[in-house]
């Protein structure tokens, strides 16, 4: 009889399994050793050729994303005139509303501004922002590349660039780590000012793109100041003028001074030592106490405090009008289970309700009221937060709106391409949707971008605090973690508590890219304090195996020659 049994399988045994296991594990330990932030292989030389060639990748990159097959830029829906008639120039665009804001008109021809017809909402009072020194070199390249006269918005995109590709190189200059990881770190950050959300807005007449050049500016400085631990007087400095330089960009970025007065102010990077640790400090100069920093940075909060007060009384008094007037009748009543309540406690007519929802330019609006006046005398910003500070419950949801909004970055009422190449009306270019996508993910919880939040400022508190194990260049990085995260909530809340939904999304872009640059070091951060897992610590035998080689160990039939041997103590041995 023939036994037909199925033969029995053969099964891996159990050591080989555990080889299997322990060559996994090492193909595993060996990429993290490409790819970890840290280690006895780094080598701090080369670092700035490094920096130099991520620099010029970045330019590469975004030339190709705004040029590359044709230009992609921001339509402009009236607010460019207000910049750019103070450099005579004009829009080559359709005066009519629709038709201007369907496709990019990049050329601004010469023009003779008469009266009011230049300035804010054209009543003729200057607007100033820092994004004019981005559009003066355009003046000069505009002609070289052939654009004609006037200023052509492809020169203010290739200006910006430039200057992106130079925060860029100095971005991977100060991170700490390996090489592969600091490319790693800046191709994030490209793919997240690469998107089109952010992009854009360097081809255009918008000052969107110094607020988002002012922050990784920011960024870089903080990198820099604190890269050698506590900060220095020149670093400080340079940190100042790149905060000037952003809170300068638009009114709602002076929200930004608590941030750069934490910076200014916090020393987190000063590790206490144990007696017998090494200075890790030893062989460079010391700072001169902590007294002559922290006298230096409250002099610098103060001179920020001024900046930022003397900007905003520089702005025109209608910019101040409009915001008051959408806080209260876009954002508080029409949000508000008591309208008349809400218009009583300011002081103001109950039946001013049925302009609730109203702007300034709606038929309707309060501003035709001959009794209007008593507005600009009751309200302002400060009794604004007042009344939110004396609602809590009302900013709940507020919070809420904010969120949902900060998931739809995509603004959707302009256009992205030239008229003359074929692309829709209102047609947006997602090419490299990094933004979009993450924001899509986020918009089904909105409630997790809080959630993400608090865990980048834990694992940047993380880092700060651990400068004797990491080393000051990781706990720089992860103080500049924190700094981001106070300025993304203070930017969060002045966009909502002075405009709200007046325009929500495009007023958010900015915290928007806080937002997305803390994402970003969300991993970043993870890998860096999970360096010691490829990294032994200082002083430890294995350490010291890896350092020195093999060591010999001898026993007692080996003779040993004691001559050779120098003691290091009082009766001690080698």
């Amino acid at each position: 009889m023939v036994d037909t049994a199925p033969a029995p399988v053969a099964t891996p045994s159990a050591p080989a399994t555990r080889g299997s296991r322990r060559a996994a594990s090492a193909w595993l330990l060996l990429v993290w050793r490409w790819i970890a932030p840290g280690g006895p292989a780094e080598d701090p030389r080369g670092r700035w050729a490094t920096a130099v060639a991520a620099g010029c990748l970045a330019v590469a990159v975004m030339l190709l994303h705004l040029f590359v097959p044709t230009v992609v830029g921001m339509g402009d829906q009236g607010d460019g005139q207000r910049l750019m008639c103070a450099f005579g120039v004009a829009n080559t665009a359709p005066y009519d509303y629709a038709a201007s804001t369907q496709y990019v008109f990049t050329q601004w021809v010469p023009h003779r501004w008469a009266g009011e017809a230049c300035g804010a909402g054209g009543s003729g009072e200057p607007y100033v922002s820092s994004q004019m020194l981005l559009v003066w070199p355009a003046v000069v390249l505009t002609p070289l590349f052939g654009w004609g006269a006037g200023i052509d918005t492809r020169a203010v995109g290739i200006v910006c660039v430039l200057v992106f590709g130079v925060l860029v190189a100095l971005f991977v200059a100060f991170l700490p780590g390996r090489a592969l990881f600091r490319l790693i770190a800046a191709a994030l950050v490209v793919a997240v000012v690469g998107d089109g959300v952010f992009a854009r807005f360097f081809v255009s007449p918008y000052s969107e793109a110094a607020c988002f050049l002012g922050v990784l500016a920011m960024v870089v400085c903080l990198l820099a100041m604190w890269r050698r631990g506590d900060p220095t007087w020149l670093g400080m400095l340079l940190f100042s003028l790149a905060t000037v330089f952003t809170i300068t960009a638009k009114t709602q970025m002076v929200a930004l001074l608590p941030a750069a007065a934490l910076a200014l102010l916090w020393r987190p990077l000063r590790a206490r030592r144990r007696r017998g640790d090494p200075d890790p400090r030893a062989g460079r100069p010391r700072p001169r106490g902590r007294v002559v920093p922290r006298l230096l940075g409250a002099s610098l909060v103060v001179a920020l405090a001024g900046v930022a007060v003397g900007y905003a009384a520089i702005q025109p008094r209608h910019f101040t009008l409009l915001n008051t007037y959408n806080a209260v009748f876009v954002e508080m009543l029409p949000h508000s289970p008591d309208p008349e309540g809400d218009l009583r406690w300011f002081g103001l007519p109950a039946d001013w309700a049925s302009s609730s929802g109203t702007t300034v330019a709606s038929e309707n609006a309060a501003v035709h009221r001959p009794d209007f006046p008593r507005f600009t005398e009751e309200v302002s910003q400060g009794r604004i937060a007042l009344f939110y500070a004396t609602h809590p419950a009302r900013l709940v949801g507020m919070a809420d709106r904010g969120l949902e909004a900060m998931t739809q970055p995509v603004l959707g009422y302009v256009g992205a391409y030239p008229p003359d190449v074929g692309a829709e009306p209102w047609q947006q270019e997602h090419r490299f949707p990094v933004v979009v996508v993450v924001s899509a993910l986020l918009g089904t919880v909105p409630s997790a971008i809080v959630l993400l939040q608090i865990v980048a400022l834990a694992l940047g508190l993380g880092l700060a605090f651990r400068r004797r194990q990491l080393g000051d260049r990781a706990a720089a990085f992860g103080a500049t973690v924190v700094v981001t995260a106070v300025a993304t909530w203070a930017q969060f809340w002045a966009v909502m508590l002075s405009e709200g939904a007046s325009e929500i999304y495009k007023h958010l872009l900015v915290t928007d890219l806080l937002n997305m640059l803390l994402l970003v070091s969300i991993p970043l951060s993870a890998a860096l304090l999970a360096r010691r897992i490829a990294t032994p610590r200082s002083g430890s035998a294995r350490g010291a195996r890896r350092r020195t080689g093999p060591v010999r160990r001898t026993t007692h039939q080996e003779p040993r020659h004691v001559s050779s041997l120098r003691p290091i103590g009082p009766g001690g041995h080698r």
